[in-house]
C-alpha cells in the first residue's frame, strides 16, 4: 500500500504521496480557436471542432487547417461545459473552444484528459445558459500530476477499460435508437392508415399525406383548437413545492413521450406567481413555444391528468374544442415528422426557432371516426408501453456503466486505485 497525502480539496480527497496538484496554467498554453462562419464549413476536409458535445464536437469541415499537433480542447459554456476532448491529425477549432496545448514534457496528454476531465466537472461555474469555464478560469484549475510513468500507466488502463465500457454503452444505445425508430414508425403508420389494411384510400388534398382512408377527414387545426399562453414566469421561479406547472424544459425532455404526462415532468411555482388564465385541463397540449433545433418544432405535453396543473414559461396551450376529436389520438398525431413538417417549414429562427399560434392557422389534422381513434390509441398505448419499458431497462444499464466508468476514472487519476501494466 503506498504512502498518501492530503490533495486540500475536498473532492480529490487523498493523493499519493509523490503526485503533485499544479495549476493548468504551469502545464499548458491556454487559447482559443478562431470565428469560423457556418457558410464556410463543407462536408469534407479538415475537422473544425465548438463548444458542443454532439459529433465529438466536430461542426463540419473546411479546406485549411489551424493545428497540426496534438492537444487538448475542452468545452467552455453550456450543460456540457468542461467536457475535455484529446485532438490529434490536422484541425480547426472555433472561437468557443479553448485550446489546452502542453508546454512540459511531463504531460502525458491521455492521462490529463481524463484527470481533466473529472477535475474542471467539479470546477465550472453556474451560468445563465447551464455552466461555464473561461480561459482565465481555467488557468487556476489545480489538476493531478503523477510521475510521467505513472500517468502512461494509468492512461493506457483507462483507454482499454472505457474503450469496453464504451463499446457496450453503444451497442445498448444502437438498441434504443432501432427500438425508437420502429416505435415511431408504428405511431406514423397508424395514425395515417388506421388498423384496417383492407380499407380504401383516396386522395388527401393536402401536401403533407398523400393519401387517407376514405371515411376520414381533413380539419384545419384552427377550427378545433382554441390557445392561450402558459404563466409569465422564468426557469429561475421554479421551487421545490407550490403549484405545479409543465414549462419548455419538459415539453424537451428525453423522457416526454408526448401522449401521457409523466409525473417527473411536473415542476412547482410558489402560489402567489400563478395565473388562473393559465390553468390546464385534461385533454390540453402543452407545446414549446421555442426549440434549439428544427427537429424538436412541435414538441408537445399531452395532459391526460385532472390534477391542478398550469402551463409554465414558455409555453403556448392547444385546447381541443371539438368533441369528436380524442385528444390522445392526436397526441400520436402531433408525434409523426409527417405532421410536424407543416410547422418546421414556417419555422423562423437560426439558433432558436419560434413557435407561434400564428403558424398553426396553416395546420391540418387527419381525424378518423371517434370509434377509431379509440381503437387506434389503445392499439399504440400497449405497443407503445411494451416498447418504452425495453427502452426504460436499457437506458438504466446505460446509466449504471457510466457511473462505472466515471468511479473507474475518479479512482485511478486520483491514485486511489493502482492500476497494473497492461
Amino acid at each position: 500500500m503506498r504512502a498518501m497525502k492530503d490533495s486540500g480539496v475536498p473532492w480529490i480527497g487523498n493523493i499519493p504521496e509523490d503526485w503533485q496538484l499544479v495549476s493548468v496554467k504551469r502545464l499548458f498554453s491556454i487559447g482559443r480557436g478562431r470565428v469560423i462562419a457556418q457558410s464556410e464549413l463543407n462536408e469534407t476536409g479538415y475537422p473544425v471542432y465548438s463548444s458542443q458535445t454532439k459529433d465529438n464536437g466536430c461542426l463540419g469541415y473546411i479546406d485549411t487547417y489551424d493545428y497540426d499537433y496534438p492537444q487538448l480542447t475542452w468545452t467552455t459554456d453550456g450543460a456540457n461545459a468542461g467536457s475535455i476532448f484529446l485532438r490529434t491529425g490536422y484541425y480547426n477549432c472555433t472561437n468557443v473552444c479553448g485550446t489546452l496545448n502542453p508546454t512540459d514534457d511531463l504531460v502525458d496528454l491521455r492521462y490529463q484528459k481524463y484527470a481533466l476531465e473529472h477535475i474542471a466537472y467539479n470546477e465550472r461555474r453556474i451560468d445563465t445558459n447551464g455552466y461555464k469555464i473561461m480561459n482565465n478560469e481555467m488557468a487556476i484549475i489545480k489538476t493531478l500530476l503523477p510521475p510521467l510513468s505513472i500517468q502512461h500507466q494509468i492512461a493506457d488502463y483507462l483507454d482499454i477499460k472505457c474503450t469496453q465500457i464504451d463499446t457496450i454503452i453503444a451497442k445498448e444505445q444502437s438498441v434504443i435508437e432501432k427500438l425508437q425508430e420502429y416505435r415511431q414508425s408504428t405511431i406514423t403508420e397508424t395514425v395515417t392508415s388506421g388498423l384496417d389494411s383492407t380499407v380504401s384510400m383516396v386522395s388527401s388534398g393536402v401536401e403533407w399525406i398523400a393519401r387517407i382512408p376514405s371515411n376520414w377527414r381533413i380539419t384545419r387545426f384552427t377550427k378545433s383548437f382554441e390557445f392561450f399562453k402558459g404563466l409569465n414566469i422564468k426557469k429561475t421561479d421554479l421551487v421545490d413545492s407550490g403549484a405545479g406547472v409543465v414549462s419548455y424544459g419538459q415539453v424537451h425532455a428525453k423522457n416526454n413521450n408526448g401522449y401521457s404526462l409523466q409525473d417527473d415532468l411536473i415542476r412547482y411555482v410558489a402560489e402567489n406567481l400563478i395565473d388562473e388564465k393559465s390553468l390546464l385541463q385534461e385533454g390540453d397540449f402543452v407545446f414549446a413555444d421555442t426549440s434549439e433545433d428544427l427537429e424538436g418544432v412541435g414538441n408537445c405535453i399531452h395532459i391526460d391528468s385532472s390534477n391542478e396543473l398550469y402551463a409554465g414559461y414558455h409555453t403556448l396551450v392547444a385546447r381541443c374544442l371539438d368533441e369528436s376529436i380524442c385528444t390522445k389520438y392526436f397526441a400520436f398525431l402531433f408525434l409523426t415528422d409527417n405532421w410536424r413538417s407543416q410547422l418546421r417549414k414556417n419555422a423562423n429562427g437560426t439558433k432558436v426557432y419560434s413557435v407561434t399560434q400564428k403558424m398553426f392557422k396553416a395546420v391540418s389534422c387527419l381525424v378518423p371516426p371517434i370509434e377509431e381513434q379509440l381503437k387506434i390509441v389503445a392499439y399504440l398505448e400497449k405497443k407503445c408501453d411494451a416498447i418504452d419499458r425495453v427502452i426504460s431497462h436499457k437506458l438504466t444499464i446505460i446509466d449504471t456503466l457510466t457511473e462505472y466508468k466515471k468511479s473507474l476514472i475518479y479512482e485511478a487519476v486520483t491514485g486511489k486505485k493502482e492500476v497494473s501494466h497492461v
